[in-house]
């Protein structure tokens, strides 16, 4: 398992919503999209940031698929 990236796939719409949360935790990742059309999304994390970021977004308030 990688700990410096998490891809995940959402709607598309939520994207820019996912972006706005993780700036909001000012450097604890970054969000780079791969497809977005497909809903397809990297969170840049370090190994010391992984389990906060997943603690984030297992508990949004919309379905992610963690890939």
């Amino acid at each position: 398992m990688d700990k410096c990236r998490i891809r995940i796939r959402l709607e598309p719409q939520y994207i820019v919503m996912l972006d706005n949360v993780i700036e909001g935790y000012d450097g604890l990742a970054i969000v780079s999209t791969g497809d977005p059309k497909l809903g397809e999304v990297t969170v840049h994390v370090t190994p010391d940031t992984y389990d906060e970021v997943m603690a984030i977004l297992v508990n949004l308030p919309w379905p992610i698929t963690i890939m």
